[in-house]
């Protein structure tokens, strides 16, 4: 079955994906080279970590900033750290169970899980809505999921962004803008801006760093063990 782009997950704030876009746009080639030349680099990558500093203004105005620090191995495990003005929360996943911790509440769940990350952010995303950062960049099928969902995507050439060399792209359908820059010497994400057709309240940017491809990273990183005075709360399905 097609991998959808989950972009659209991103706390319900902003439509990546759309209904509205058979695929049949205006589709740069070196756009899609360049986006083919993002999977591949991390496709080949057995371990890897990045940060990610997000700022959101939601559709009601609310804005939210947090960092992510992700790490993941092979293709069943990966563990994040939240920091959040929302508060902070961790994820781990050991390939077996997925488990959450709500800094700020002293709380905890651990689920059952799907035996790959992919399936996992699938799933999690589906069923309690949230958003793993960078996950859509980590999908084998991204170009044919933006092709499909976009009626655009454009090439805009080279750009310097904060001083870094990079290649800018440009995706947009009836509802949505998609602004992706990436990093011309490694061929990975350095900057995502989504903004919204619909909604001038709703914005999305993320700045990609720290990059480091295949780290040494542990067992122990991917596996979770309750805090002393912990409480277990079961983790609600989102509406």
């Amino acid at each position: 079955m097609r991998k959808k782009v989950i972009l659209y997950s991103i706390m319900s704030l902003l439509l990546f994906v759309s209904c509205n876009s058979s695929g049949d746009g205006e589709y740069d080639t070196r756009a899609v080279e360049s986006l083919d030349k993002l999977t591949e680099t991390i496709g080949e990558l057995n371990s890897l970590s990045y940060t990610v500093n997000s700022y959101i203004i939601s559709n009601k105005g609310e804005e939210i900033s947090k960092e992510s620090d992700v790490y993941l191995r092979d293709f069943d495990k990966m563990f994040i750290e939240n920091t959040s003005t929302k508060g902070d929360k961790s994820f781990w996943y050991n390939g077996e169970k997925f488990a959450y911790f709500l800094y700020n509440k002293n709380e905890y769940d651990i689920l059952d899980a799907p035996d790959n990350t992919l399936k996992l952010i699938d799933s999690i995303n589906s069923k309690y809505g949230i958003y793993f950062p960078a996950a859509d960049f980590l999908y084998p099928t991204l170009t044919d999921d933006m092709i499909e969902n976009y009626d655009q995507i454009l090439y805009f050439g080279d750009e310097k962004v904060d001083n870094v060399e990079c290649i800018a792209l440009e995706a947009t359908n009836e509802e949505t803008i998609v602004q992706i820059w990436i990093e011309k010497e490694t061929n990975l994400p350095y900057k995502m801006v989504i903004e919204s057709k619909t909604n001038e309240n709703k914005y999305y940017e993320a700045n990609y760093s720290n990059w480091r491809m295949n780290p040494k990273l542990p067992d122990m990183m991917f596996e979770f063990q309750p805090p002393a005075g912990s409480t277990r709360v079961k983790f609600q399905p989102k509406n």
